[in-house]
C-alpha cells in the first residue's frame, strides 16, 4: 500500500483535491477523471451509507486518485470501518484537543502502536503486505473547528501519528459567531497555520477556486477546492442565466 498524497506532502508539496457531496460514485468516479489528486467523501453531513462510500472509493481509485473520507464521529468502530472499506486516510472533525488526537491516532493504526481491530473488507483486495504498511501510509487528518482547537493546534499537531492538520473555517466561524472572512476569523486561521508551520506539519484548508493560490501563498500544502455540489450548481446557474 502506498499513499502518493502522504509522499508529495510530506516532501512540502502542494496538493489539490475536493470533496464529494452528493452522495453518488459516479460523480466521485467524474471528478477524479477531471484531475483532482484526491477526493474526500463527507460521510459527516451527506447522504452516504458505508455501501456508498466504498462504491464511491472504487469510482475515485479507478481513475487514479487517491480515496479519504471525513468521518461522522470519532468512535474507534467508525474509523475502523472506514478504513476497511479502503480510505486511505480520514478527516475527524472537531478535534479540539490533543487527547482526542491521541486517542483518534491509536484507533487508526495497528497494534502494537495501536488498537485497530484486524478486520477484511474491502482491504481484503489491497495485497498481503496492507497491514505491514498501513499504519504509516493511512493519513489521519484532525479537523480543527473551535477556538478550543485553535488555541491547541500546536500541542494537536504535535501527536504523533497525525499527519496532516485541517482546518474547517465554516463551524470555526461559527463556534466565533462571526462571518467568514471576518478580522478576527482570518486572525485564527493564521494561527492555525502558524502552529502547523511551527511543528513540521502540512496543513490543509477549504477554499474556493478563486483563492486558492492565495491560500497557497500563504502555506496551507492540502488545498480542498470546493465539492462536487457546488460546482454542479454553479455551472447549472451559469447555463441556465446565460440560456434566459
Amino acid at each position: 500500500m502506498k499513499n502518493p498524497i502522504r509522499e508529495k506532502l510530506s516532501k512540502g508539496k502542494v496538493s489539490i483535491g475536493s470533496w464529494l457531496n452528493l452522495g453518488s460514485p459516479l460523480a466521485g468516479e467524474v471528478m477524479a477523471d477531471a484531475g483532482f489528486e484526491w477526493l474526500t467523501v463527507d460521510a459527516e453531513h451527506t447522504a452516504y451509507d458505508m455501501a456508498l462510500i466504498a462504491d464511491t472509493f472504487r469510482g475515485i481509485d479507478s481513475r487514479g486518485a487517491v480515496s479519504f473520507v471525513r468521518a461522522w464521529d470519532h468512535d474507534p468502530v467508525t474509523l475502523a470501518r472506514l478504513l476497511d472499506a479502503g480510505a486511505y486516510g480520514i478527516v475527524i472533525p472537531h478535534v479540539s484537543t490533543a487527547k482526542q488526537a491521541e486517542t483518534i491516532v491509536s484507533a487508526m493504526r495497528y497494534p502494537p502502536v495501536g488498537m485497530r481491530s484486524s478486520g477484511t473488507g474491502r482491504i481484503a483486495t489491497f495485497g498481503s503486505d496492507y497491514k505491514s504498511t498501513a499504519n504509516d501510509e493511512i493519513l489521519v487528518m484532525p479537523q480543527i473547528e473551535d477556538m478550543e482547537g485553535i488555541n491547541n493546534a500546536e500541542a494537536i499537531m504535535s501527536v504523533e501519528g497525525v499527519g496532516v492538520g485541517f482546518l474547517g473555517p465554516g463551524d470555526l466561524s461559527l463556534s466565533m459567531g462571526l462571518e467568514p472572512g471576518h478580522p478576527d476569523h482570518e486572525t485564527a486561521i493564521q494561527k492555525f497555520l502558524a502552529a502547523c508551520k511551527k511543528v513540521g506539519k502540512p496543513a490543509g484548508i477549504p477554499t474556493t477556486f478563486e483563492a486558492a493560490q492565495q491560500r497557497i501563498d500563504e502555506g496551507f500544502l492540502m488545498i480542498d477546492v470546493s465539492n462536487e455540489l457546488a460546482i454542479l450548481s454553479g455551472a447549472a446557474r451559469k447555463m441556465v442565466e446565460a440560456l434566459h
